[in-house]
């Protein structure tokens, strides 16, 4: 207002107190939005609309939301995914390339100012999208990328030295396409526990890590004194109270070891590689006396009862250590001694490990009988030595698929009779479905927790109807879980016409088979088959049936499981040979007597 004047504003300084007054008013507005948004945080409140990878933790607090992500976005990272580069794809495991959700930082994000949407958003109390927050192995990261790069990258050749008998010769760098570590790391970042799991990733021109210069200089220098003579490996057991020290040499000429030499490219220089691994294997006569496997613990049985073989630490060469030692020996002009000891190596199941699986009583026990047939013997046989002596800790999942392995020659298996589309048809394997039945019975009665067991298509007399299995390599097993607290070891032998499987641990029921009757019968068809490959089978109605596992409980009934089966029917096959074509002369003939061709019983 001018001096001198009455209490009359004039327009522009009533246009500026408006202004004035509304700005207070919007500053008095905007601090109390904060204010707000702030007490929210100091709640702990994640915003309302904030996602992370497509799981909703808006408007939990910030505990609910640590645990909803661990339990909802943390178990996606198990998962592989697939990174792809102009059609080459790597399969990928995010655990195993260092990464693993950060759920408490991620959730701190999101509670933050500034951590979803926009700030305006934000001071509305709205969320949004946001990135999770991983806790990262960086070594474990660099070593995935290394390998994601060599599947992904296409013509790179960083440069090196290829060893070949006692020469040496450079391998030249070539520039190419391929990824680079930050494209690689920014995908590994965007799937690791997205919905999606893949990504493709751009390809770069790369140039190689070497100059042909550089890689020339390392052959007449570091590639000339490798292959300049032998090495001496000297393995040192320092001695003991109980026993003297052992100091053992072995010459290894270049011509040995230049199949384990490769290079590898660290900061630009070439350094000597050794695939020590396959070294040692290629070491093991010469090493002989000085190594000792570890032995876990495991048990067998004695008068009836089982007893803990106990468990052994082992001495060994480290790989590591050794293929250390080479290189710095091969590298070297005047000192070219590798000198390694020994290591221990722990058991992974120690006598202590075994004394608290409760294995002390037989729980169960079960004998197949089975009509012999060499085959039978065989792959019963195989089957029953690969099952022999398994032990299953609480909380193990039996596969006998997986401990029998592919009925193949290569593993000890025949061929053999088995069912095919209702029909018996030869094929490897044969009989296994035997020891299968003897292994589920033996399971049924100790009372652990069926998964997948599945009865013959048909019925076959000498199994007792509804409590047997039947397995097929690619499409069905048989499988339980051990559900006790307690180990369970188990034991099979087979004899000339059967097999006997026993399962010993601490016994937890006294189980009973509860038999029904056969219901819903269906007949079987004859049939009269004049193929080439006919075989011929006896006929079988078709039934259901249920039997029922009671579990008892010092005398009380304290749960019951029905398992229903149904039998399809098996067609009566005689097989006849096709009437051959009649000659133009016919001539008469002696009519031969045909004997019928025995059935097979499976």
């Amino acid at each position: 207002m001018a001096s001198g004047t009455t209490g009359q504003l004039t327009a522009a300084e009533l246009s500026a107190r408006r202004l004035r007054r509304r700005l207070v008013i919007a500053a008095v507005f905007a601090v109390s939005l904060i204010l707000i948004v702030l007490n929210a945080n100091a709640r702990g409140n994640v915003p309302s609309g904030t996602t992370v990878e497509g799981v909703s933790i808006g408007g939990l607090s910030a505990e609910q939301a640590t645990s909803v992500l661990t339990k909802k976005l943390a178990p996606r990272i198990k998962k592989d995914i697939t990174l792809t580069a102009d059609g080459r794809e790597v399969t990928v495991d995010a655990q195993k390339a260092g990464l693993a959700l950060d759920a408490e930082s991620t959730v701190s994000k999101a509670t933050s100012l500034t951590g979803t949407g926009n700030v305006f958003s934000r001071l509305f109390g709205k969320g949004g999208a946001i990135e999770p927050v991983y806790k990262v192995n960086q070594s474990a990261l660099d070593r995935s990328i290394a390998k994601i790069s060599k599947k992904l990258n296409r013509g790179v050749v960083d440069g090196g030295l290829a060893f070949s008998g006692t020469t040496v010769e450079a391998i030249e760098p070539e520039a190419g396409k391929g990824v680079s570590a930050e494209s690689v790391t920014s995908a590994l970042l965007a799937t690791a526990l997205a919905k999606n799991r893949k990504h493709e990733i751009s390809l770069e021109d790369i140039q190689p890590a070497l100059s042909s210069q550089q890689v020339q200089e390392a052959l007449n220098s570091l590639g000339q004194t490798v292959v300049s003579g032998p090495i001496s490996l000297e393995v040192s057991v320092p001695g003991t109270d109980e026993s003297a020290g052992i100091n053992k040499t072995v010459t290894l000429p270049i011509r040995r070891l230049s199949p384990f030499l490769s290079t590898a490219v660290v900061d630009k220089k070439i350094q000597i590689a050794v695939n020590a691994n396959a070294l040692i294997k290629n070491l093991q006569k010469d090493l002989a006396g000085l190594q000792e496997p570890a032995r876990d613990a495991t048990f067998r049985i004695s008068n009836g009862k089982p007893v803990i073989l106990p468990s052994r630490d082992g001495q060994q060469v480290n790989a590591q250590a050794l293929g250390g030692a080479v290189a710095r020996a091969l590298s070297s002009d005047e000192d070219r001694v590798a000198d390694v000891g020994l290591t221990t190596q722990p058991a992974a199941f120690t006598t202590e490990d075994a004394k608290k699986l409760g294995v002390v009583e037989k729980i169960s026990t079960f004998t197949q009988p089975f009509p012999y047939a060499p085959y039978r013997y065989q792959n019963i046989g195989q089957a029953a030595k690969r099952v022999n002596k398994t032990l299953l800790k609480p909380g193990d999942v039996f596969s006998l698929n997986s401990i029998a392995k592919e009925r193949t020659p290569e593993n000890g298996y025949t061929t053999g009779f088995v069912i095919k589309s209702g029909r018996l048809q030869e094929d490897l394997g044969g009989g296994v479905s035997t020891m299968a039945t003897a292994t589920w019975h033996a399971a049924f009665f100790a009372g652990l927790e069926r998964i997948e067991q599945r009865a013959h298509s048909f019925y076959i007399s000498r199994y007792q109807p509804g409590l047997e299995a039947t397995v097929a390599w690619g499409t069905l097993d048989l499988k339980f879980r051990n559900d006790s607290p307690n180990g369970v070891f188990v034991t099979a032998v087979r004899g000339r016409n059967f097999v006997r499987v026993t399962m010993w641990g601490t016994k937890r029921y006294d189980i009973e088979a509860d038999s029904g009757p056969r219901t819903n019968p269906k007949p079987y068809a004859t049939v009269t088959d004049t193929s080439a490959t006919c075989t011929p089978q006896d006929g079988v109605s078709g039934f259901k049936i249920v039997v029922t596992r009671v579990f008892k409980l010092n005398g009380k009934e304290v749960k019951r499981e029905p398992l229903t089966t149904t039998y399809n029917p098996a067609a009566d096959i005689t097989c006849k040979k096709p009437k051959p074509t009649p000659a133009p002369t016919p001539t008469t003939t002696a009519k031969p007597t045909v004997k019928p061709t025995p059935k097979p019983t499976g």
